[in-house]
C-alpha cells in the first residue's frame, strides 16, 4: 500500500504526505509547522510520526517550513547540494546529523518506500521530482517545472498516480497585472507549465496503469481550479483517456487544506 495526500498546493506553500504501511515521509515544507502539523492531524497522522523530509529545491514555498520541522520533531532532511547551498542558511541551524544528500538523479530507500529523483528544469538550484514505489504501485510526484523533457517523460510511463502543475493559463497569464518580467520568466523553460501544456503531456503519459491524475500548484492570480479541470478534462477526453468504463480521475489539489488523498493498495 501507498498513499498520498496534498497538504497546501500553490506559491502561498506547499507539502506532500507520502505513506506506506512502514514509512511516513513529507515532501517540501513551504507552510509554517504549525499549519503542516494541522495538516496532518486532519488527515489521521501526526507530524511526530514521520521518518524524513524530502526538499524538492530551494524556493521559499516549498522549504520556509523546513527547519522547524527538523528541530520541532528530529526531522532528518534530504535535499540536493545546491539546495541545501541555498536554502540551508535560511532554514536555520540543523544538526548535522540530520542533514542528508538527496541525489539529483538517483534513488534512495526508507523501509519498503524506494525514491527516485528526476531532474527537472525549473529557475531553481537542481530542483527534483519524485517517483514514490512500494511493491507494484508508482506516484509520481513533478510539479515547478517549465517544460516536460523527453526524459522526464521517459521517466513518468506507468505510473499508477501522476501529480503534476497546471500552473496558469496562458491567456489569463499574458492579459493579467504581473509585470513582463514576471510573465516571462512563468512562460519561459525554466518557469511553469499551462493547463494546455500538461494537459499535452498528460496524453502521452496515462496508461492502462494510471488511476489517479493530481493537478497541483494552480497559480492564485493567473488561472481557476475549474479552468485548469476543465482544460485537462477535455484534452483527455478527446484524446480517449476519460470514457465510460475507464477508471481514471482527475482532482485538482487545494491551495491551502489537505486534498487528494489517494491511497493504492
Amino acid at each position: 500500500m501507498i498513499e498520498i495526500c496534498m497538504l497546501a498546493s500553490g506559491s502561498s506553500g506547499n507539502a506532500i504526505y507520502v505513506a506506506t504501511q512502514h514509512v511516513k515521509i513529507l515532501v517540501d515544507a513551504g507552510l509554517s509547522g504549525k499549519r503542516i502539523a494541522s495538516a496532518l492531524t486532519a488527515i489521521g497522522t501526526e507530524a511526530s510520526a514521520l521518518d524524513a523530509l524530502l526538499l524538492s529545491h530551494d524556493h521559499n514555498d516549498h522549504t520556509c517550513g523546513a527547519g522547524i520541522m527538523s528541530r520541532r520533531y528530529g526531522l532528518p532532511v534530504y535535499a540536493t547540494a545546491p539546495t541545501w547551498q541555498v536554502a540551508g542558511k535560511k532554514m536555520g541551524p540543523i544538526p548535522a546529523d540530520r542533514c542528508h544528500r538527496l541525489p539529483s538523479c538517483g534513488t534512495i530507500t526508507f523501509g519498503d518506500l524506494t525514491v527516485e529523483t528526476i531532474p527537472i528544469p525549473h529557475d531553481a538550484a537542481d530542483p527534483v521530482g519524485f517517483i514514490f514505489r512500494c511493491e507494484e504501485r508508482a506516484i509520481a510526484l513533478v510539479t515547478d517545472l517549465g517544460h516536460v523533457t523527453p526524459y522526464i517523460q521517459e521517466r513518468l510511463q506507468a505510473m499508477d498516480c501522476l501529480v503534476m502543475e497546471a500552473n496558469h493559463d496562458e491567456e489569463m497569464l499574458i492579459n493579467g497585472t504581473y509585470p513582463w518580467p514576471l510573465k516571462n520568466r512563468i512562460l519561459g523553460k525554466n518557469g511553469h507549465l499551462s493547463n494546455a501544456t500538461v494537459a499535452e503531456c498528460l496524453c502521452k503519459l496515462i496508461s492502462p496503469q494510471t488511476q489517479h491524475v493530481v493537478l497541483a500548484h494552480i497559480s492564485e492570480h493567473n488561472n481557476l481550479p475549474q479552468l485548469a479541470f476543465d482544460t485537462v478534462c477535455l484534452r483527455l477526453k478527446e484524446a480517449g483517456h476519460l470514457k465510460q468504463g475507464k477508471q481514471l480521475t482527475v482532482r485538482v489539489a487545494d491551495r491551502y487544506l489537505p486534498s487528494c488523498h489517494i491511497q493504492l493498495a
